[in-house]
């Protein structure tokens, strides 16, 4: 039972952790404005480097990957089955994505998602980030990128990790999850609308 009660203690405090807005405290912090009122208004590390250029990309896009990261990592030597690491990842993203410090809602998970996925699947979140890499060095749109390489991290699970079922249902729901988070930004590329990356700022 005390095993019980410690897991759903480490549950909330990885939710917790998952829900800082880091982009939001960033921007606020450095250039003084809401980042939900500028570029795409979207709290993630894409929107930051609109507004801060590339060291706040970078550094939001860490601390955003450590929120998935660390609690997964931890989790992987506090607890005997992987369930319950694939629910420590869960909970991670969904603070993310609802982060109740910004009225429920956040980003859309991808580095989050990228962060959890580095401790559970290493090799399938390599293959992704490579997949990502290619498409965005293509079509420069990083909504495009994070499906297609959303889409990967699944396909790669499957090759990597066949025999692990758990790990194959956790990246399929990921993957549809990011999906359905980028469902407006996909209508605009079908639509010819989307935006594609730029960055003037240093």
């Amino acid at each position: 039972m005390e095993n019980i009660y410690f897991f759903l203690v480490y549950l909330f405090g990885a939710f917790i952790l998952g829900s800082i807005p880091f982009a939001y405290i960033y921007v606020r912090l450095i250039n003084g404005v809401d980042i939900r009122k500028v570029g795409s208004g979207n709290p993630g590390a894409t929107n930051v480097a609109r507004v801060s250029g590339k060291l706040g990309f970078l550094t939001v896009l860490c601390l955003d990957m450590l929120k998935g990261f660390m609690p997964v990592f931890a989790s992987l030597m506090l607890f005997d089955d992987m369930w319950h690491s694939l629910l420590i990842a869960i909970v991670s993203i969904l603070g993310h994505t609802y982060s109740p410090f910004l009225k429920f809602k956040g980003g859309k998970g991808v580095a989050t998602a990228a962060g959890a996925s580095l401790a559970i699947i290493p090799k399938s979140l390599l293959l992704a980030l490579l997949v990502f890499s290619i498409i965005f060095a293509i079509w420069r749109m990083v909504s495009l990128s994070s499906v297609v390489g959303a889409i990967a991290l699944f396909v790669s699970t499957v090759i990597f990790y066949r025999d692990e079922p758990w790990l194959i249902l956790f990246t399929l729901l990921l993957s549809l999850f990011i999906i359905y988070k980028h469902k407006d930004n996909i209508l605009r590329i079908f639509r010819g609308t989307e935006n594609k990356f730029k960055n003037d700022k240093t």
